[in-house]
Formats: structure tokens, C-alpha cells, sequence
């Protein structure tokens, strides 16, 4: 299980790399959102450095015992919210889909952890 734990880490640090890059670099899209969520302009920014931190926690947390889980139990919680802000402005599953999936990523990050 521990094995899984840490492939699942990896996946979703990159994936959290990546996508605080498209924050940081002011994705059309992204910002299009941000605006439909009423947050103030730039917030895609402090979004970003969230991800920042908790990819770096879990690139740590391969390391160092209960970091990693900790960092996927932060991600469980923040994409929690994404999915709720998606659904409160009347967004589709389609729309939402890649919150929905990051949330399933770290669900199952956090259970291995948790299990492992």
C-alpha cells in the first residue's frame, strides 16, 4: 500500500505543479472562472501557491511520516470546496469534471496514506 501511496503522491504533485502554472501565468479560462465566482482578480494566484505548498508537502511526505497524508487530506478539503464553488454557480459536471477528478486523486491519496 505504500507503494501506491507514493505513486499517487507523485500524480498528484505534478498535477498540482501544473495546474498552480496555468494560475500563475493567468489562464483565460482560469480567470474567466475566478470572475464567475465573484473572488477578486489575481485570487487564481493565492490558489496557486496553495497547490505549491501542498505538492511540495507531498514531495516531502515521501520522505517524512504523515506529511504526505496531511498534504492529501489538505487537497481532499480544497477540492472539496472547488466542486461546491463549481456546483453554487450553476456549473455542469462537465464543468466541474476536473475538480471532481483531483477530488477522487486525493481521496485515494489520502486512504493509502491513511492505510499504508
Amino acid at each position: 500500500m505504500k507503494t501506491i501511496f507514493e505513486i499517487l503522491s507523485v500524480v498528484l504533485a505534478l498535477a498540482m505543479v501544473a495546474s498552480a502554472v496555468a494560475d500563475f501565468r493567468g489562464v483565460e479560462q482560469i480567470k474567466e472562472l475566478m470572475h464567475r465566482l465573484q473572488y477578486r482578480p489575481g485570487f487564481e494566484r493565492f490558489l496557486g501557491a496553495i497547490k505549491l505548498v501542498g505538492a511540495l508537502g507531498l514531495f516531502i511526505g515521501l520522505g517524512v511520516s504523515g506529511l504526505g497524508i496531511a498534504a492529501s487530506i489538505g487537497f481532499v478539503i480544497y477540492f472539496v470546496l472547488a466542486v461546491r464553488a463549481h456546483l453554487s454557480i450553476g456549473d455542469t459536471m462537465k464543468d466541474a469534471g476536473p475538480a471532481v477528478g483531483l477530488l477522487v486523486l486525493s481521496i485515494l491519496t489520502a486512504v493509502t496514506g491513511l492505510a499504508s
